[in-house]
């Protein structure tokens, strides 16, 4: 049978006492299907039965996706956003989830993120992680993005990160949205729950990538094209973000 992909898959196991990725030889599989599937059975053993594309009756794409470079290196912590709220169920997590999916494919092909962590610690699959994701303005390669399904960011936030940036023109236009944003008011702190399921999420993601380095989108967009300004993931995603790299001595997002 012919490979439809040559992929490299990277392991942080070790079979040998003292050995380390470092010394780790590379192992090449003729899909990137059994990537996707072994991230997916780790999980499981994990005690995280990640919900599926199919699960969540995801739409199909709108159009063909980027196939992904498969050197992925970054992973990009997310917020959903002041719409949401927390779910309390996977039910109330699937809903969001594909609102989430609505939305962006108003502008994208896709939902743009990779997964997705529910209030509850649901881990979602959003788009293919065989696909290059659209969730970082300008600069997508080689990163996964993880979208924490409710709002963490404070009141202002978007004014502070976002708008007074902008120019006037801009900023008059934005005028419905920078109004909004001064009375939202209904931000969260992550659970328990939801950071213990994004805990494992990394873990896997990095026993399978060579992940050099995590943020949050905010620190992403100001590398990335244009320097855009974001005030994604929020203050209290931030929080998590820092968290996580300390955890996992990740680097912080670089050129």
């Amino acid at each position: 049978m012919v490979a439809d992909y040559r992929i490299e898959h990277w392991t942080s196991a070790c079979s040998v006492v003292g050995s380390s990725k470092d010394s780790a030889i590379t192992i090449s599989v003729n899909n990137r299907a059994a990537t996707r599937q072994a991230i997916i059975n780790t999980l499981s053993r994990k005690g995280y039965k990640l919900i599926e594309r199919s699960t969540w009756h995801a739409k199909p794409p709108r159009d063909m996706l980027t196939p992904a470079s498969w050197d992925y290196r970054d992973v990009v912590i997310h917020h959903a956003g002041h719409s949401y709220t927390c779910a309390v169920n996977a039910r109330g997590a699937i809903e969001q989830i594909q609102k989430a999916q609505e939305y962006d494919m108003k502008k994208f092909y896709d939902i743009g993120y990779h997964y997705a962590v529910s209030c509850s610690g649901e881990l979602i699959e959003a788009r293919d992680i065989r696909y290059t994701g659209s969730h970082v303005a300008g600069e997508n390669t080689g990163k996964i993005g993880i979208v924490l399904l409710e709002n963490l960011a404070e009141a202002g936030e978007a004014w502070q990160q976002e708008y007074s940036r902008k120019s006037l023109w801009e900023k008059l236009r934005g005028s419905l949205d920078i109004a909004r944003d001064a009375v939202a008011f209904n931000h969260a702190t992550p659970t328990k729950m939801q950071i213990d399921a994004l805990l494992a999420l990394i873990e896997t993601l990095i026993e399978y990538f060579n992940i050099t380095a995590l943020g949050g989108h905010r620190e992403y967009q100001l590398l990335a094209p244009g320097n855009e300004g974001r005030a994604c993931p929020g203050r209290y995603g931030m929080q998590v973000v820092k968290e996580m790299r300390a955890k996992f001595r990740l680097g912080a997002p670089s050129k």
